[in-house]
């Protein structure tokens, strides 16, 4: 096997020191372009790469970002990938994206392998279990500064972007009773997540600003999973006066809801209306759909996390430590 082509190779052949070859490499001002134009030919004709890990391990960075979601075959999920890899683009980093599978302890391996890697920053969905954020805030006291988002954590102290839930929660509600619909039911997320109970107030105070009476029972907290919802399904189902409306918190819910009633109660499908968030594009082929989604614009979230998280990266080198910012990304109300 060849041995790799060094600054020190390039020096030697030119009768000139490894800094000058390297100045003249990078376009220094202060180097001729005679010389640079010597010092790229034979870099060009001996195909010279650069030691990349060499000049970050010098500069005491890796230009790569982590990236950990719960599942990549969500469409949100995918979409704000896109903006974070725009973004990092821009500032020449490499972005190393992971999935938790909603594991804890998977997210946590995950979390200290990049830790280990000396990856420059992370931006993270945690799971819906996820509750101790010690890992997070060891993170963040080595230099590593890290941005939550879709997905943030109880406490206030991190940086965060999210969609505006609680409005696009209202929204969707809002729109069901405009419909018509007075027993509107609500899939909640789990409620281990704080974002579940942010599109539970905006459900609450749709009902309050309609002077509908907000019944408990109508109310039913889903794990995220075709079992849950259909068993929750069956709850409503059987309540002495069912809902015609169903809110939920997300429209993959929705969509496991409306198969349920395909299997279980065809008859009423066309009864009960859907609204709930994620703006899917697979919805325009179906024939049973939600009325209406919220449309969480999750590239312009990807975009946003990572624009922040350059921002703390930056912060970090400069010695500055600022207060926490929460960024609230306006959605819409796309009907079907």
């Amino acid at each position: 096997m060849n041995k790799a082509i060094t600054l020190k190779d390039l020096a030697t052949r030119l009768n000139m020191s490894v800094s000058t070859v390297s100045k003249a490499l990078n376009n220094d001002v202060l180097i001729s372009a005679i010389t640079k134009e010597r010092v790229k030919k034979l870099a060009e004709e001996w195909n010279y790469t650069p030691n990349e890990v060499a000049r970050n391990f010098k500069l005491n960075k890796t230009f790569t970002v982590g990236l950990i979601i719960p599942n990549m075959l969500d469409q949100f999920y995918a979409l704000a990938i896109n903006g974070v890899e725009d973004i990092a683009a821009t500032e020449k980093y490499n972005v190393i994206v992971s999935q938790s599978h909603e594991n804890p302890e998977k997210e946590k391996r995950i979390v200290e392998l990049m830790k280990r890697n000396r990856v420059d920053g992370l931006i993270i969905a945690i799971t819906k279990e996820t509750q101790d954020m010690t890992l997070f805030r060891k993170l963040e006291s080595i230099g590593i500064p890290v941005v939550f988002f879709a997905r943030p954590p109880k406490e206030n102290s991190f940086d965060s972007v999210t969609a505006d839930n609680e409005s696009g929660a209202f929204e969707a509600t809002d729109f069901l009773i405009k419909k018509g619909h007075k027993r509107i039911a609500h899939l909640m997320g789990p409620v281990s997540l704080e974002v579940s109970h942010i599109r539970f107030n905006g459900y609450k105070k749709a009902l309050q600003k309609n002077s509908i009476f907000f019944d408990p029972d109508l109310v039913k907290v889903v794990t995220l999973t075709t079992k849950s919802t259909f068993k929750t399904m069956v709850e409503l189902m059987k309540l002495k006066n069912p809902p015609t409306g169903v809110f939920a918190f997300k429209n993959y819910l929705s969509l496991d809801a409306i198969e349920y009633f395909k299997r279980n109660h065809p008859a009423k499908i066309k009864k009960v209306d859907f609204t709930g968030f994620g703006k899917l594009p697979l919805l325009q082929y179906l024939d049973k759909k939600p009325l209406a989604s919220i449309d969480e614009n999750s590239y312009q979230i990807g975009l946003e996390a990572a624009r922040l998280l350059f921002k703390k990266i930056e912060d970090t080198n400069s010695g500055q430590h600022a207060t926490p910012i929460q960024i609230k990304v306006p959605g819409k109300l796309v009907t079907h």
